[in-house]
């Protein structure tokens, strides 16, 4: 094909039903990221310091825990709602997954509600008084894992979008009046968070118009589902999760504070190119179910824009940083390379990763995960002690290439065994 063919053959695929939602999604994660900058700006000045570290500590240990609160059944409940070509079908799975995501959720709060009387002892604070007061508040916060599962099964993707940008719009609306009208403090904030949150669960899970219907039938097909499927992905993110940030502690202990700041901003600058691969490969999720591979344009397309990002970025990585942070903040410039190395590779990996979610393949990405996880504690102990931040962004690039190394042998593999029994 020629040039003048393939650039009307990108346009069409561009203008395509895939094409505008990857968009779609993606523009709205960069919103997402601005309305969270404005957020942060309003936050940090209406609290101070102290007021904004409590803040920040509540939304930590909140976004990190409930983290484990999945148990693979959201996984499933998508991959279900993906195989299945009936609307009807979909809304009940739908209403199933609410009715299990508002199961889990109490079993969250009740978490958080013992977590309070152990966490001032823990962590030498004084706010065991606000996850008390909370607990039972945050019922809604595990169906947060869950509507992304629903858009993509669904391939409702613009539903997704709406998601990312709904209860940032409400939390800074919301602000702005409580400023107006009271001394702030960081329980209102905290309120106002939770406040945002559900709100946005509820009127987006509303617009998927679950249907509460043949509730012990579909309550079944989700925990078989689970059983061979969901649980082996649930224990390999387990597994990722408990690396999690770990380069940013092991900074913290062997290097300094300063080197972390350096590497958190470097990471900030180089993360936002694999939020288009995701978009693309969420968006053709349900397509994947009935496809006997990854079609190679999508590949290709997500290869020439990482590609692209990390050309641009290590060319104008120096600007950047003096244009956004100033010549102080310089020692982040040799990080940029190999953290969108890093990038490069966790985008790569993404279409294959969906792939295989919608194939079932449960424990080949809970073994990839292990595999991975485990490259990146052996490359952090080995690499930070001697090298600092250099050294995490080193293992961090090893790390994201394994797993895509991994991800495209398994590819082949599964390839290989089905031209065997054709």
């Amino acid at each position: 094909m020629d040039i003048k063919g393939i650039i009307i053959e990108l346009k069409r695929d561009l203008t395509g039903k895939t094409g505008r939602q990857t968009l779609s999604l993606y523009f709205s994660q960069i919103l997402a990221l601005i309305l969270g900058a404005f957020i942060s700006v309003i936050n940090t000045r209406a609290l101070g310091p102290e007021g904004y570290g409590i803040l920040s500590f509540f939304l930590s240990i909140t976004s990190f825990t409930v983290l484990f609160f999945r148990f693979g059944f959201f996984s499933s409940s998508g991959l279900l709602i993906a195989q299945t070509k009936d609307e009807l079908k979909e809304r009940e799975l739908i209403g199933a997954s609410v009715v299990i995501g508002l199961f889990i959720g109490l079993l969250y709060s009740t978490f958080i509600y013992l977590f309070s009387f152990f966490v001032d002892e823990i962590f030498h604070t004084d706010v065991s008084w606000i996850f008390r007061w909370t607990a039972f508040m945050l019922i809604a916060f595990p169906l947060t894992m869950l509507i992304p599962q629903i858009g993509r099964g669904t391939n409702k993707i613009e539903k997704l979008s709406l998601y990312n940008i709904f209860p940032k719009i409400i939390y800074l609306l919301g602000a702005l009046v409580l400023l107006k009208i009271i001394q702030v403090k960081p329980f209102h904030f905290i309120l106002l968070n939770i406040f945002a949150t559900t709100m946005g669960v509820l009127v987006v899970i509303g617009l998927f118009r679950p249907v509460f219907r043949n509730m012990k039938e579909n309550l079944k097909n989700i925990w078989n589902v689970n059983k061979e499927y969901g649980f082996h992905l649930y224990l390999g993110q387990i597994a990722d999760q408990s690396t999690y940030q770990l380069d940013r502690i092991f900074i913290s202990y062997f290097v300094d504070t300063t080197q972390l700041g350096f590497y958190t901003l470097a990471m900030a600058i180089t993360t936002p190119m694999v939020g288009l691969s995701r978009a693309l490969s969420m968006s053709l999720f349900k397509k994947f179910v009935d496809m006997e591979r990854i079609p190679k344009k999508v590949i290709w397309y997500n290869f020439l824009w990482l590609a692209s990002c990390v050309i641009g970025l290590t060319i104008f990585g120096k600007f950047i940083v003096v244009l956004l942070f100033t010549e102080k903040f310089l020692p982040v410039v040799p990080l940029i390379f190999p953290l969108a190395l890093a990038s490069f590779f966790q985008g790569m990996y993404q279409p294959y990763g969906m792939f295989f979610e919608s194939k079932g393949k449960g424990k080949w990405i809970r073994n990839n995960s292990y595999i991975t996880s485990l490259m990146n504690l052996v490359g952090n102990i080995i690499l930070i002690p001697t090298y600092g931040a250099y050294g995490a962004a080193i293992a961090s690039a090893l790390s994201k290439m394994t797993h895509y190394v991994v991800y495209i042998y398994l590819y082949h593999i599964r390839e290989l065994v089905n031209r065997k029994w054709q």
